[in-house]
């Protein structure tokens, strides 16, 4: 017999793997950059103000405040600019230019606002 969960998660894998490599050749016809990061890399428990990581954090949190810098973070919007950050860092350090928001930045810039992550 069949176990229909890991059918339908091999289906779910298989589609999102499609979306990806087609994003990909889109990302390339038109000479733009696709940042990925790995999924267990920080995100919505880093404070993307002060790098704090909050380990009590679990998912039914939706806001949370830094103990440290006392910024008031909603879950979502915090890990969308960890993972933005995350990965501009990588490729800063990598030694590859790159623009965000018109603003290009290179290796030896790489202290023009990107916070560490800890």
């Amino acid at each position: 017999m069949y176990d229909y969960h890991k059918l339908a998660q091999a289906v779910a894998d298989s589609a999102w793997s499609s979306f990806v490599t087609k994003l990909e050749y889109k990302a390339q016809w038109f000479g733009k950059t696709i940042l990925k990061i790995g999924m267990f890399e920080p995100s919505s428990k880093n404070c993307h103000v002060c790098g704090y990581y909050n380990s009590e954090l679990t998912l039914k949190d939706r806001e949370w405040l830094c103990p440290f810098c006392n910024t008031n973070h909603d879950r979502d919007i915090n890990a969308a600019i960890n993972i933005k950050q995350f990965a501009i860092n990588n490729l800063i350090t990598s030694g590859t230019e790159v623009r965000a928001c018109g603003v290009i930045l290179k290796r030896e810039s790489s202290k023009a606002g990107c916070p560490s992550f800890k």
